[in-house]
C-alpha cells in the first residue's frame, strides 16, 4: 500500500458507505431489500477485511441516523461484520469471479446476517427459535434481494473496485 494513504482509505470507505446508506434509504419501503450486504461483500473481496468492516460500521451508523438507532444497531453491525469475515474467506476461492455463484453466496450472506441480527431476540424471549422463524420471511426477502442486487450490480462493482484498487493503491 502507498505510504500515508490514510486520506485515500478514508475517502474510499466514505464513498462505499455513502452508496450503502443511499441504497438503504431509497429502498426502505421494500422490507429487508437493500444493497449494504452486497457492498460489504464486494468491498471485503476486492480490498481487505478492514475495509469491509469499516464500511459496514459506517453504513449502519449513518443510515440509522435516518432509520432510527437502538439496540438493534449493535446486532446489525455484528451481522454485517460476520458477513465481511465470511466474504473475506469466500473472496479467496476460485468462485469469486463467477457471478452466479457469488449471487448465491450473497443470498446466503443475507441469511447469515438475519441469524446474527435475530440474536437480539434473546433479550426479549427465551424461545429464540420461534423468534427467528417469525422473522424468516424478512430474511428470505433479504436473501432474494441480495441475489438480485448481486446479479445486477455486484460483479460490476467488484470489477470497478478491483481495477480502481490497482491504480489507487498501486497493487494488483
Amino acid at each position: 500500500m502507498v505510504k500515508n494513504s490514510y486520506v485515500k482509505d478514508i475517502a474510499l470507505i466514505a464513498m462505499l458507505s455513502a452508496a450503502s446508506v443511499a441504497g438503504r434509504i431509497i429502498l426502505e419501503p421494500l422490507p429487508n431489500i437493500q444493497p449494504t450486504t452486497v457492498i460489504v461483500i464486494v468491498t471485503t473481496m476486492a480490498l481487505r477485511l478492514r475495509y469491509g468492516l469499516l464500511t459496514a460500521l459506517l453504513s449502519v451508523l449513518l443510515s440509522n441516523l435516518f432509520q432510527g438507532h437502538g439496540l438493534w444497531s449493535i446486532f446489525q453491525i455484528a451481522g454485517w461484520w460476520t458477513v465481511a469475515v465470511v466474504s473475506y474467506f469466500y473472496g479467496k476461492t476460485r468462485w469469486r469471479r463467477n457471478v452466479w455463484v457469488s449471487a448465491v453466496f450473497a443470498g446466503f450472506a443475507g441469511l447469515i446476517y438475519g441469524m446474527v441480527v435475530s440474536l437480539n431476540g434473546l433479550m426479549f424471549t427465551k424461545n429464540i427459535i420461534a423468534y427467528y422463524l417469525a422473522g424468516l420471511p424478512f430474511d428470505l426477502a433479504h436473501a432474494l434481494g441480495n441475489f438480485v442486487i448481486y446479479l445486477v450490480l455486484g460483479g460490476r462493482i467488484l470489477t470497478v473496485i478491483d481495477r480502481s484498487s490497482e491504480a489507487y493503491f498501486q497493487r494488483k
